[in-house]
């Protein structure tokens, strides 16, 4: 729960107060252990709350299908009982950029980058460091970290 804690205060200090609140109003997530520090995930590192944090129901993965997408897409990547401890941050900008660049039937032929790039703004992706990749380049294997 610190891991997860400590990245989201990394991200809101890369954004900012006000842009990571606009962007996250609130997460939701399943009742995991690295969940567990609610307190730690809403409060801002500027002072008072950055965002709600909600809990699916138990054994309703459903309820956040996208979230069980992206998990499987990232496990074909870095296969389950690899440690990711030795992964760096480039490392996972690397594979966000290519598994949001991922085109889904889901979201009629669309990637998630493409949808998210309606709504949020262009400071989002820069202070991240997210950029799309070409749908012809997109590689969701072991060889992208090699």
């Amino acid at each position: 729960s610190s891991s997860v804690v400590g990245m989201l205060d990394r991200i809101e200090e890369a954004l900012g107060k006000e842009l990571f609140a606009s962007c996250f109003p609130l997460i939701l997530t399943d009742n995991g252990k690295e969940f567990s520090d609610i307190k730690g995930m809403e409060r801002s590192v500027y002072g008072g709350e950055r965002t709600k944090v909600f809990f699916c129901e138990p054994n309703r993965s459903d309820q956040k299908a996208q979230c069980e997408t992206n998990h499987k897409l990232f496990r074909r990547i870095v296969k389950k009982g690899t440690s990711v401890d030795a992964l760096m941050q480039a490392d996972m900008v690397l594979v966000t950029n290519h598994i949001n660049s991922y085109v889904r039937r889901s979201l009629f032929e669309k990637c998630p980058y493409d949808l998210a790039r309606k709504i949020l703004p262009d400071d989002f992706f820069a202070l991240l460091s997210l950029e799309q990749v070409p749908a012809k380049e997109v590689l969701l294997t072991p060889e992208l970290l090699k």
